[in-house]
């Protein structure tokens, strides 16, 4: 390939055919100075040069560095790299993260439910939770509410302060700039992104983990796993604010950091 790339460059600059004769890197002269003629049949096009070969090789994309299965950016599938190519599962209801060495799931459609400390720190294993309202948010019209039960200083505010999601504000400046927002760090981590759906409706939204909670006592009476959002994510998906006894049932899948928080 090579010796017919050097080959035709110089018989562009000499203004004669190009021969692809194999191992021959240069032409040799003729008597009168010129450069021997190849035929046209020897004639090597260069769209031919390009082709093929010099492809660009195959990669493992998100799971380049993936020794472990993973879930995959948008939480659909989960996959990891074995010998340069990637090895990906489907996961229909989402991907369930895991805490490394462990493989991250995909999620079943079942779940363990217990929750014993202060707030529940263990991931509903089908990715179901009731959503319930609470926090200091801004609707539709701008207009901005409160909490009479809550204090509108999130958990991690100081982790939001420090990544520059939140610098220099208070706590309830914080909820209201970001809005679209929920508790359960405890669950996901400080500042995690995730994926919510109504699935009666099947409007999603994408809010960050920025509080702790709910509380054991609450998920206990619900006897079963809560996820906390603000007023405007509960006015978004169900057009009302929700209390646990609403069992108004979403879909959570952990998302990539880089997904901007808002309706999906």
């Amino acid at each position: 390939m090579r010796s017919v790339v050097a080959c035709c460059f110089v018989a562009i600059l000499t203004g004669a055919a190009c021969s692809d004769g194999g191992e021959s890197a240069l032409p040799e002269p003729s008597v009168d100075g010129g450069v021997e003629a190849a035929s046209a049949a020897d004639a090597a096009p260069p769209s031919k040069v390009d082709a093929g070969a010099d492809a660009a090789p195959k990669g493992c994309g998100e799971y380049a560095a993936a020794t472990r299965m993973t879930c995959s950016k948008d939480g659909s599938a989960r996959g990891k790299c074995v010998g340069g190519a990637p090895q990906i599962e489907p996961c229909p209801r989402g991907c369930l993260r895991e805490k490394a060495p462990a493989d991250d799931v995909c999620m079943g459609t079942t779940t363990p439910f217990s929750c014993t400390g202060s707030y529940g720190t263990a991931k509903a294993e089908d990715g179901d939770y009731y959503l319930t309202a609470f926090g200091c948010w801004v609707d539709a019209k701008s207009v901005v509410h409160t909490d009479p039960g809550d204090n509108c200083i999130p958990a991690c505010l100081a982790e939001a302060q420090k990544t520059g999601l939140c610098k220099a504000m208070t706590g309830p400046q914080c909820e209201e700039s970001v809005n679209w927002f929920v508790a359960d760090s405890g669950r996901f981590g400080c500042l995690a992104h995730l994926r919510v759906e109504n699935p009666k409706n099947g409007k999603k939204v994408v809010v960050i983990a920025l509080d702790a909670g709910p509380a054991c006592f609450v998920e206990n009476a619900a006897k079963k796993a809560v996820l906390d959002a603000s007023g405007r994510v509960n006015d978004y998906l169900f057009g009302t604010q929700n209390g646990y006894s609403d069992k108004a049932l979403v879909h959570v899948i952990e998302v990539d950091p880089s997904t901007p928080p808002g309706p999906a």
